[in-house]
């Protein structure tokens, strides 16, 4: 058998815990005889690594593990002089066009003659698969870092280990270049760095290179700061069949890991980032599976279409893409805050008691106070529950959020639910809602089996996000509402044992805050040719 298949099985096998197992179609496999399966497997790869360890060596850098001759989807890293690896310091004291180089294997010597301050924070930004130091938006977050804090900013420069079209050749090249950020860092602390006052913030295979450089600050007895990891790369990191603990980011490579998701998934052909959590805070952006606004390519990650399609691009890797650009809008938005501007957004995240499901549903929405961010009154929720996305993270777990199909993604979160009426017949189908206001609009779609839901209070949810600027919960005091529902059942498969109509008693969308706007009516029919049009006020109704 062939590593290639044998790694295949092993990660669908390890899908049966968690938010996986959870999954209707799935629930019929054999779990522990599977788990049982996965763990001799296992076991017969780690034996079989030990009889066949060998080692290639460089300077400075150290030793690594040469993977079997006969796997595809594993190299050795790359000869450091090949990768030609820079590092790009910019402070206030430089002209951010001409930056100063600092390099790993000097000794010191370019940093000391640097313009670097060990008395300030260090922000090093790292690059992901086929990109580059320099892109638009790195120097975008630089240049707000630099409004924010005296600090010391590093853009690491690995394009040539990172370049296309092999992307197993990239994948190994992280541990190299990791060790030599590692080593800088290293050198920085030896010079009055705090290790305390470090970030790194790592996109795609960048986050796996953070992971890779705090190995070395941790061999001699120190542990970074921070570490963020937007949508960690997932081919070739998922569990540890390809890539070990200690070639990858986890939750033990920083006091604080915080892990955005934003194009996970549980299959091992789709999917460019990871499913499994990985830091002290996983954030799930609107479930961490594809993003709106995205249509990308499916069934993705199979390793001979990554290679040829070559540079990660808008069309082929948007949810991918995502992180880096809601990272980058937390930023801005913390420079709109210190100059007291109205527009200024942050991205409320929550822990969810039920996972991903609860949160896919709608169901899971916390109501918070808006002065501080305290939960006060759902008492589902803990106050630790209710973290943020981004530059001011905070949180523990795994949190959910929502965000707008295009920038500015940051809004504010709404639920709409909608009541069922007891009096209907056996249905299920697709309720679409569409909200308008101030010549704006939100579109809600809710999937529904109405016999579930008699046991639930007969209710239905769903969620969005209005844009911030033009949502102002103090102005809006009516929404527009058109409200129809769609049987696929009748049309597909000619069954008419379920009804076309649904009856509905409330329709309620409510913000974060503890603001509502709410139409009632007993008995209200709705179909895909009968489509309600409502005001919602902010006025309590009752049925």
């Amino acid at each position: 058998m062939r590593l290639s298949s044998i790694s295949l099985v092993l990660v669908i096998i390890s899908w049966s815990n968690g938010q996986f197992r959870n999954n209707q179609r799935f629930r019929q496999l054999p779990f522990r005889a599977a788990q049982n399966f996965r763990n001799r497997l296992k076991n017969r790869l780690d034996l079989y690594r030990e009889r066949n360890t060998q080692m290639v060596c460089y300077d400075i850098v150290g030793c690594f593990t040469l993977p079997h001759s006969n796997s595809p989807l594993q190299r050795v890293p790359e000869d450091p002089k090949t990768l030609g690896t820079k590092f790009y310091l910019i402070t206030r004291k430089t002209n951010t066009s001409i930056p100063e180089i600092l390099f790993y294997n000097d000794d010191g010597k370019s940093l000391q003659e640097s313009s670097f301050n060990s008395s300030n924070i260090l922000k090093v930004l790292i690059h992901g698969y086929t990109s580059k130091w320099n892109e638009k938006n790195a120097l975008l977050v630089t240049d707000a870092y630099l409004q924010l804090y005296d600090c010391n900013v590093i853009l690491m420069d690995w394009k040539i280990g990172a370049r296309g079209p092999q992307y197993v050749v990239a994948a190994a090249n992280t541990e190299v270049v990791g060790r030599e950020l590692g080593i800088l860092l290293t050198k920085m602390v030896e010079n009055g760095l705090k290790t305390k006052n470090i970030h790194l913030i790592g996109f795609s295979l960048g986050a796996h290179v953070a992971g890779s450089a705090s190995e070395i600050l941790k061999g001699k007895g120190h542990l970074i700061g921070r570490i963020t990891g937007l949508d960690a790369a997932g081919p070739l990191f998922r569990n540890s069949y390809f890539k070990e603990k200690h070639k990858k980011l986890d939750r033990s490579d920083a006091i604080l890991v915080d892990a955005m998701h934003t194009d996970s998934s549980p299959f091992v052909t789709d999917g460019f980032g990871l499913w499994e959590p990985i830091g002290h805070v996983d954030f799930f952006p609107n479930g961490g599976q594809e993003q709106p606004g995205c249509n990308d390519v499916k069934n993705s990650i199979l390793v001979t279409q990554f290679e040829n399609r070559g540079a990660l691009n808008r069309d082929f890797a948007c949810s991918h893409i995502r992180a880096f650009r809601l990272f980058i809008e937390t930023v801005l938005n913390k420079l709109k805050y210190r100059d007291k501007k109205s527009d200024y957004c942050q991205f409320t995240a929550f822990s969810c008691p039920g996972g991903l499901s609860t949160f896919e549903s709608g169901y899971c929405f916390p109501q918070i106070e808006k002065s501080n961010g305290r939960l006060v009154t759902d008492s589902i929720y803990a106050q630790d529950e209710i973290g943020q996305f981004g530059e001011d993270v905070r949180g523990q777990g795994v949190m959910y959020f929502s965000t707008r199909d295009s920038s500015s993604y940051c809004g504010r979160q709404l639920q709409l639910s909608v009541h069922v009426s007891q009096n209907y017949e056996p249905t299920k189908g697709l309720l679409k809602v569409n909200l308008h206001y101030s010549n704006k609009s939100i579109d809600f779609e809710m999937y529904t089996d109405i016999q579930d839901f008699v046991t639930t209070g007969a209710q239905m949810y769903g969620l969005g996000v209005a844009d911030f600027h033009t949502f102002i919960p103090e102005v809006i005091k009516k929404i527009k509402v058109h409200i129809f529902f769609f049987n696929p059942e009748l049309y597909e498969n000619g069954n008419e044992t379920t009804s076309s109509i649904i009856y509905i008693n409330k329709v309620m969308v409510r913000d974060m805050h503890g603001n509502s706007w709410q139409h009632c009516k007993n008995n209200m029919p709705i179909s895909d040719t009968i489509v309600k049009k409502m005001i919602l006020s902010n006025e309590d109704c009752n049925y």
